[in-house]
């Protein structure tokens, strides 16, 4: 392959890998905002673990801005994530401190106003 092509392909291949990331970041900014909003059914599905493609060189200089872009969107989605996480396990033991530890124990509620 002449340098010309093998640049092209290279480039092509940074654009796809790019192009992946954001659609990655994208899902995981709608799952954040629909558990925000309690939507479940606009819950995204397919969320996985994402692998870099093989064979990739070095990221071309023109693709740096549009990268940190991207990193930075994936960094602020990891920390949105990780507050959920603990906002949603604080949730949970209040749930569990107000439910009585014994089930058959409910609220009683006496009218003595007759």
């Amino acid at each position: 392959m002449s340098p010309a092509v093998e640049e092209a392909v290279f480039r092509v291949s940074w654009e796809a890998a790019l192009a992946e990331l954001e659609l990655e970041v994208d899902a995981a900014e709608r799952l954040l905002a629909a558990v925000r909003t309690g939507a479940s059914q606009d819950l995204p599905t397919g969320l996985g673990s994402w692998e870099p493609p093989a064979g990739l060189s070095p990221l071309p200089e023109s693709m740096v801005e549009r990268a940190q872009i991207v990193l930075d969107r994936q960094l602020r989605v990891v920390g949105d994530l990780a507050h959920a996480a603990v906002r949603s396990r604080q949730h949970l033991e209040v749930q569990r401190r107000m439910r009585p530890d014994d089930a058959s124990v409910r609220p009683m509620f006496v009218d003595a106003a007759f």
